[in-house]
């Protein structure tokens, strides 16, 4: 069972894959390589999924230091390691390196983002 704050992340993985798959050509067609969007999304998911788990455990924690360290650990980890999949990427692919795909992934980045910080913010709620 997914937990509720991380369902609307699940959910935004699942259409933005179906919508790379089934707008396949027109993607191509402007110059975007779906299969950067599929790897991107699928790398960006797991990143925040990783991301959720740190930061929510330091939400349970009792030190405000280790709360701080976990919030601030999280969002540099996932931030250091997007970065560096795309300078690998953009080594790996030189001059072929579609640019397009990789500004998509931005946007799919912060949505996951948005997604993820609203995600945390239910832990804090006290109705």
């Amino acid at each position: 069972m997914i937990p509720q704050p991380l369902r609307p992340i699940t959910w935004l993985f699942l259409l933005v894959n179906i919508f790379t798959v089934i707008f396949y050509r027109p993607f191509i067609s402007i110059e975007t390589d779906p299969n950067i969007l599929l790897i991107g999304n699928a790398y960006i998911y797991i990143l925040t999924l990783v991301s959720y788990w740190f930061m929510s455990t330091g939400a349970k924690s009792k030190s405000t230091v280790q709360f701080t360290s976990s919030v601030y650990g999280s969002f540099l980890i996932k931030m250091v390691l997007s970065v560096l999949i795309v300078v690998v990427y953009s080594k790996w692919a030189g001059k072929q390196m579609n640019s397009n795909g990789i500004i998509g992934c931005l946007f799919i980045y912060l949505v996951y983002m948005f997604l993820e910080v609203r995600g945390l913010m239910t832990l804090f709620r006290k109705d």
